[in-house]
């Protein structure tokens, strides 16, 4: 796709196997100041390797790198800022403003490390300041110790069951509330039975009677 009013400013150095191209209009429709990119011998291939350095458009002021392959960054050999304590900074992906994405539809994303963290530091009165997880399937945790704290309510809820197990024994510590029966249907197959208080029997027949 050519850029008519940058014409005269075109320029390439390149041979059979790669080259520099300068001011052109990429596929999105981005004006190109320089850009670094692979000659394919195979057209069967998709993806271009190349490097380009957007100078308006859509994506002004953007890099955008492409490759078929492997995108692989190796560093670290020799950390900033390390101590005896402190292993020292390797790499930096600093984001200004927007949101940073990693996206795998395909494929599985792995962190790896000796520690992982994540902070969350937004404002709670703004709703932010959360660490959000969804999962489709299976939520499953495997470690050495699990640690919930919060600071006022901690919540669990299992829309069929809720299991807690343990080879040894389970404590608790404050007031134990125990409340049978939400489903209005179990009245009469468990009434005298289960840990309620005739206040609480009291309650569920009110709301038997609002429905009905």
């Amino acid at each position: 796709m050519s850029d008519p009013l940058n014409s005269a400013n075109r320029l390439s150095f390149n041979n059979t196997e790669g080259g520099l191209f300068c001011s052109y209009t990429n596929k999105n429709g981005s004006k190109v100041a320089a850009g670094l990119r692979r000659i394919f011998p195979n057209q069967g291939v998709r993806t271009v390797q190349s490097i380009e350095l957007i100078a308006s458009g859509p994506n002004e002021g953007a890099i955008i790198c492409q490759t078929p392959g492997v995108f692989s960054i190796n560093c670290g050999e020799l950390p900033s800022g390390r101590t005896a304590d402190q292993d020292g900074i390797a790499g930096v992906w600093y984001a200004e403003n927007g949101d940073i994405v990693l996206d795998a539809p395909s494929g599985t994303i792995r962190i790896l490390a000796e520690n992982i963290e994540l902070i969350s530091t937004g404002n709670p009165d703004d709703g932010k300041g959360n660490v959000s997880i969804s999962a489709d399937a299976t939520f499953r945790s495997d470690s050495d110790r699990v640690k919930i704290e919060a600071g006022d309510v901690c919540s669990m809820n299992g829309e069929n069951e809720i299991n807690l197990n343990s080879t040894n024994k389970i404590s608790y510590t404050g007031e134990l509330k125990a409340d049978e029966g939400h489903d209005l249907g179990t009245i009469f197959s468990s009434l005298g039975a289960g840990s309620k208080t005739p206040l609480q029997w009291k309650k569920v027949f009110k709301k038997l009677k609002d429905i009905v």
